[in-house]
């Protein structure tokens, strides 16, 4: 399939996703009971949470454009269902070009005009979603995490902005460690807690190690290892042989120096690399949102939505 997704565009990338596999299946590039890749493997190529992945092949399944089944994979259904109202609507397409025609407007005008209109009226109908987060490095990384996951606009702001920036945003969003801060700091907006948890498949890597060697856990925030530290302990990797620091300890190159394994999420080696031993094994040790998370937030927004929608009926 020949897939990109645009990554600081203002369409969101399950639509793109959604968008270009119809466009393959309406063109033949895509036959019908053609296997598509599996979840992992298409989210691993294209760069963008499984989530992303998922959202898109089950839409497409519920549209009748895919089939999957247990033991078989996602393959294209074999006859692909056409849009309902599709024939009428064509037929409306072409009386609408016809009267642009007629006064004189140029196609790529009516073009832009359609876009700017449906864009209006999409924006009209999604939440702005604030994410919180307490420091930069996290920010940034959570607010990618929740723009894959989404089709609302995300808006990053640190925990300290957010009673000023109240205004920019419809929701609230954030980690467990600040709802209860993010809360206190706003009236009449909704805060949504997210559950972040390590990746299992890291986890079962650290679960192979051998017990003699000293391992050290290196997160951006304190609240960051504390939360690592509970899912290691469940592994079986404790205190003494675990040792955990943040990037502002002042013993944290030392601890570097002593330990045997780095465990550290991809943008915290970013700034410890230089500092690491070249003995010292690295294995990367990010955070993910985990489905219930992301099944709370298409709640709620689809909440909103049913509010706003109320509102907007005459009493």
């Amino acid at each position: 399939m020949r897939l990109s997704l645009d990554r600081g565009g203002t369409v969101p990338l399950v639509a793109q996703l959604k968008a270009q596999i119809r466009h393959e299946v309406a063109s033949g590039r895509l036959s019908a009971g053609a296997r598509l890749p599996t979840v992992r493997t298409l989210a691993g190529f294209l760069r963008v949470n499984r989530n992303t992945v998922a959202r898109a092949y089950a839409a497409l399944e519920a549209e009748g454009v895919l089939d999957a089944r247990p033991g078989r994979g996602t393959r294209v259904a074999a006859r692909p269902a056409a849009p309902r109202g599709s024939r009428l609507l064509a037929a409306r397409i072409d009386r609408l070009l016809s009267a642009a025609d007629e006064a004189g407007v140029p196609l790529d005008d009516l073009i832009a005009m359609l876009t700017v209109r449906a864009g209006r009226r999409r924006e009209a109908g999604r939440p702005r979603l604030g994410f919180v987060e307490c420091n930069p490095v996290d920010l940034a990384y959570f607010s990618r995490l929740v723009r894959d996951a989404v089709e609302v606009p995300v808006v990053p702001m640190r925990l300290d902005e957010l009673p000023r920036r109240l205004a920019e945003v419809d929701l609230v969003a954030t980690t467990f460690f600040h709802v209860e801060e993010a809360r206190r700091a706003v009236r009449g907006v909704e805060v949504v807690g997210l559950m972040a948890l390590p990746d299992f498949a890291t986890l079962e890597e650290i679960a192979r190690l051998p017990r003699a060697l000293r391992v050290a856990l290196v997160c951006a925030t304190r609240e960051g290892a504390t939360s690592k530290a509970r899912s290691l302990a469940a592994v079986g990797l404790r205190p003494p042989r675990l040792r955990s620091a943040t990037l502002g300890d002042p013993g944290l190159v030392a601890l570097l120096g002593r330990s045997d394994v780095l465990l550290a999420a991809p943008r915290v080696l970013a700034r410890v690399r230089e500092a690491v031993p070249r003995r010292v094994r690295v294995i990367p040790f990010a955070s993910v949102l985990s489905e219930g998370a992301v099944a709370l937030l298409h709640e709620r927004i689809a909440a909103w939505r049913a509010r706003r929608g109320a509102l907007a009926v005459p009493a």
